[in-house]
């Protein structure tokens, strides 16, 4: 399976895993700090092994943004759309999309679960809406 996305050496897995419906993130071998981005060191304790770990793709939304502005000319159609910085149940914090909340709405520490689709040029990402 082969995806056109951004990412580094490091991420892959990441990127393979949400397409197919599922969010993975690096747990340090050493520690057991649970990261993202994914890197070869752990930011914790400096350790290098590390093992993929799925987590419950459920949390609440930390911070958020809507813009009424495309940045790119992908997302013109998408005008207006939420940004937010959701804090995953499993402790990672992750920026993504929101989907389902009015552009007029404050999502502010409202529940969210994750759900995969295409987003710009990208065939599947993680996005979020309500529980």
């Amino acid at each position: 399976m082969s995806y056109e996305t951004p990412q580094t050496q490091d991420d892959s897995r990441f990127w393979a895993e949400a397409g197919e419906g599922r969010l993975v993130f690096q747990r340090c071998a050493d520690c057991a700090f649970l990261r993202w981005p994914a890197a070869g060191v752990c930011p914790e304790c400096l350790g290098r092994a590390f093992v993929w770990d799925e987590v419950e793709p459920v949390g609440t939304v930390w911070s958020h943004a809507v813009y009424h502005r495309a940045y790119a000319a992908r997302l013109k159609e998408r005008v207006p759309y939420g940004v937010a910085l959701v804090e995953l149940d499993s402790g990672v914090r992750l920026l993504s999309t929101l989907v389902g909340f009015p552009p007029e709405a404050d999502p502010m520490g409202a529940r969210v679960r994750a759900r995969f689709q295409a987003v710009g040029e990208h065939p599947v990402v993680p996005v979020f809406g309500p529980l």
